[in-house]
This record gives structure tokens, C-alpha cells and sequence, in this order.
């Protein structure tokens, strides 16, 4: 069994580089897509590749972000049958080892989804921030930086392939996985890390609404604590945050983060045995994406 993680990434020099040691521990092959970066990505990438021979930089390539991006890299890398695929962020830190949970996955299962503890930044974070900003550097492992999380989303992570995927073009996820394991594997999501890197992240995503749908609401505290509550396909694209500020949560409503990761099923969206709504959504979504930059839908 060998494991490829498909990266995507753009302007994430705080926690690349962090990011893609971590994975290298348990992934065979990670495959890295630069979609524009300007801030140092690509070259952290590069140098790491230099040490670290899983870490394969594909190309930088400045185009608008869309999830079917990563099919490139998976027809160009693509292995042999019983290989995991993982779409891995940049942001992402896994709790569980994939390598040993995949192991025990069993050979009818062909899709994987995350149970992802969600960090944001704080007002116990914005007050240690004004008191001492280098507490936020880039050069600060971001788990000392980021405190607070709540459990509040899942959606797929992995897939196995098989002589039976498809994969098509426009396409966010592959067709004819087979069902769903009915566990889930844990991750770190650090989507907030500092007040620069939260201010990039706003101001980059402002001229592409539709494909950061979930920066458009102006009610941050639903997006938090009801999630599955939310019409994404109604958001509110006129209303685009503008300063960091925005994004500042109430550490009350989360959790603090002391090791023990317990995950909230009633608060997740169900595994389910049939491909759900919003990922039909999604999917709609990577073929308009790619329509306008004049592809084939």
C-alpha cells in the first residue's frame, strides 16, 4: 500500500514548510500543484524536495483555484490499484497516523473522510497578539500559536484506487470509489494562524467568491458553532470581510486544546452511503470554475 497526498497550495510560507515534514512521515509521495504563490511557497518546496525525497514540486502555475486541480496530479502520478489518495492541505496536521489507520481499512471501503478539529483565532489570541506579536511568527510552530478548536466539520480525505475509478475532468472527487469506511480519521485544521496570514487569506479570496463561499458569511459565529445549518449555495457573495478583525472568535465557544480530541458525530455531517447534496454542489461548482477559464465543462 503506498499513499500520494495531492497538494494544492498558494501563499502559505508560515506553514508549508511544517506542513509537508509532518506528512512525510507517513505519506510515499507528495505532490505539490503552486496555483500562484508570491510569498516564498513555492521556493520552501523546492528546498524541502532537496531533503525530503517524498516531497515532488510539480509545477507553479498561476491559475484560479478550483478542487479539480488536483486530478492533474492525479493522472499524471497515478499508481497502481490499492494505492490511498489524500487531498492534503497545507493547513492540515493529522492526529491519527494515516498509515496505520488506512492499513485497517478494509478492502471493500474506498473513501476515507476527516474529522477535522477546526482552530480559529480568538480573543485570547488577539490580546496576546497585541501584547506580543512575535508570538504569531511564521517561524512559531503553529500548535503553540493556535489554541482553540472546535469539531464541527467531515467531508472526504482519502480515496483508494481501483480499476474501477473515474475521474473526470471538471470533477472536484473521483467517481466509482465503493462505499465509505464508517470511521473517521482526525486532523488539525489551522485555516486562522496569525492577523497577517488571516489578512492575506481575506484579501486574496475577495475576487473569488465562488470558490471561498464559506468566507462570504457575514455571520461568523453560525459558520462556527452550526455549520450544517448553512445554505453555502446562498451566500451572500456582495459581503466580503475586510479586516482580520472579522474573523476573531470567541474563545468561550470552543474548545482548548489539552490533547484529548473527542469527535462530535451529532455535530458532523453523516458518512453517508450515497454521495451527499453539498458535494454534488461542489462538484458543480469545479465544472463553472473551470467553464471560465475556458475549458470543457
Amino acid at each position: 500500500m503506498r499513499i500520494h497526498g495531492m497538494s494544492l497550495v498558494r501563499n502559505e510560507a508560515d506553514v508549508i514548510g511544517q506542513s509537508l515534514v509532518a506528512a512525510a512521515t507517513w505519506a510515499d509521495f507528495i505532490y505539490v500543484y503552486d496555483n500562484g504563490s508570491d510569498d516564498g511557497t513555492w521556493e520552501i518546496v523546492r528546498e524541502l524536495a532537496a531533503t525530503h525525497p517524498q516531497i515532488v514540486p510539480y509545477k507553479q502555475e498561476a491559475t484560479p483555484f478550483g478542487e479539480f486541480l488536483r486530478r492533474e496530479l492525479f493522472e499524471r502520478y497515478r499508481g497502481s490499484p490499492g494505492d490511498w489518495w489524500c487531498t492534503l492541505d497545507a493547513d492540515e496536521f493529522y492526529i491519527d497516523d494515516p498509515r496505520r489507520f488506512l492499513a485497517a481499512v478494509p478492502e471493500r471501503f474506498g473513501e476515507v473522510w476527516k474529522a477535522s478539529f477546526e482552530y480559529y483565532f480568538t480573543d485570547v489570541d488577539a490580546a496576546r497578539y497585541e501584547e506580543d506579536p512575535a508570538a504569531y511568527a511564521d517561524d512559531v510552530p503553529v500548535g503553540d500559536k493556535c489554541r482553540y478548536y472546535i469539531n464541527n466539520w467531515s467531508e472526504p480525505r482519502f480515496f483508494r484506487d481501483t480499476e474501477r475509478l473515474e475521474w473526470d475532468e471538471g470533477e472536484a472527487w473521483p467517481e466509482g470509489l465503493g462505499p465509505a469506511y464508517p470511521e473517521r480519521i482526525r486532523l488539525k485544521h489551522y485555516q486562522y494562524r496569525s492577523p497577517p496570514q488571516i489578512q492575506q487569506r481575506l484579501d486574496s479570496r475577495r475576487d473569488a467568491p465562488n470558490s471561498f463561499r464559506h468566507e462570504m458569511l457575514p455571520d461568523w459565529k453560525q459558520a462556527i458553532l452550526r455549520p450544517l445549518d448553512i445554505d453555502f449555495a446562498a451566500a451572500d457573495l456582495a459581503y466580503a470581510p475586510t479586516s482580520w478583525r472579522d474573523r476573531v472568535v470567541e474563545a468561550s465557544l470552543l474548545t482548548e486544546d489539552r490533547g484529548d480530541y473527542v469527535v462530535d458525530e451529532a455535530a458532523l455531517p453523516p458518512i453517508p452511503r450515497a454521495r451527499p447534496g453539498w458535494v454534488k454542489a461542489l462538484r458543480a461548482g469545479a465544472r463553472r470554475a473551470k467553464r471560465s477559464l475556458g475549458g470543457s465543462p
